[in-house]
């Protein structure tokens, strides 16, 4: 079998992956009530995490059909609920929104995705749920207007303090540039994560969950829009079709998935076509750009 190129993972410990986007294979299931929430690609490898009663649950694989698991105990409150991957390292995002106060941010560190240093606390009453790696730092995004900057993954800096609506849902880097989007059309641009242009948005429920770089260019994928952008200043913007909440671009093309378990695979990330439904809800998607 091709190496696989994509991966996606979700509910009921669901884990799938493809060389191309439009033939997917080797499905595995986990215990009814696992979850996945964040995947991500590198050192070889993919890495998921999530979560499974009181515990995180942790998965690696570097050939797509045989996956190493673990667990960490989370206590049923310090839950790990973003990942990334940069500096040879992948980066766990964690924390309990729904406390009151504080929501107690974390993070932790992997080679492998199976040992994991941490947990270790972080500054801030809000989590960090996104990040990526660009110009030798993480840049995080979370819960009411956080975004703030790692150059190790341990020791974090905020960027001013945002409102509640300029809240970032995905961020990503490309052309020496951080771009974060978010609900009705957001978009902001930042060369380090901690200054950051003032926000352009677009039309209302124009919800942009996904944003990736693509070849020469930024792709916000959202509800009825697709934006590009080869800066994050200037942007394009183009209904799409059957668009997907979650997406990632490698070899070339982007792929999706929506509700229940459906993948879809797009060459421009405005038009989808559906090519698999897995059966179970999928919640991350992610593809490995070294192959």
């Amino acid at each position: 079998m091709p190496q696989p190129v994509f991966t996606a993972v979700g509910q009921d410990g669901l884990r799938i992956t493809s060389a191309d986007g439009l033939t997917w294979s080797d499905q595995q299931l986990g215990k009814e009530g696992e979850s996945y929430r964040a995947v991500a690609a590198g050192n070889g490898l993919f890495v998921a995490v999530g979560s499974f009663g009181g515990d995180n649950i942790l998965t690696a694989t570097a050939d797509g059909s045989t996956w190493k698991t673990g667990k960490h105990e989370a206590k049923y409150v310090r839950y790990l609920r973003g990942l990334a991957f940069g500096n040879g390292l992948f980066l766990g995002l964690g924390g309990d929104p729904g406390s009151v106060g504080s929501s107690r941010p974390f993070v932790m560190l992997s080679k492998e995705g199976l040992a994991w240093d941490g947990p270790h606390d972080i500054p801030g009453k809000h989590i960090l749920r996104r990040a990526v790696w660009g110009a030798g730092r993480f840049v995080a995004v979370g819960d009411r207007g956080r975004r703030a900057s790692s150059t190790d993954g341990k020791e974090w800096k905020d960027a001013a303090e945002g409102k509640a609506i300029d809240t970032l849902v995905d961020v990503a880097f490309g052309n020496g540039v951080f771009v974060g989007v978010g609900l009705h059309g957001l978009r902001m641009t930042s060369r380090d994560g901690l200054s950051w242009t003032p926000p352009v948005r677009g039309d209302e429920g124009e919800h942009l969950n996904s944003v990736v770089f693509a070849k020469d260019r930024f792709v916000a994928v959202g509800v009825g829009a697709t934006y590009t952008s080869a800066d994050g200043q200037k942007w394009d913007r183009l209904p799409n079709e059957n668009a997907p909440q979650v997406a990632a671009y490698g070899a070339g093309v982007f792929i999706g998935a929506a509700w229940k378990g459906r993948l879809s695979l797009s060459a421009d990330g405005v038009k989808w076509k559906e090519t698999h439904k897995a059966g179970r809800h999928v919640l991350a998607v992610a593809a490995d750009l070294t192959r």
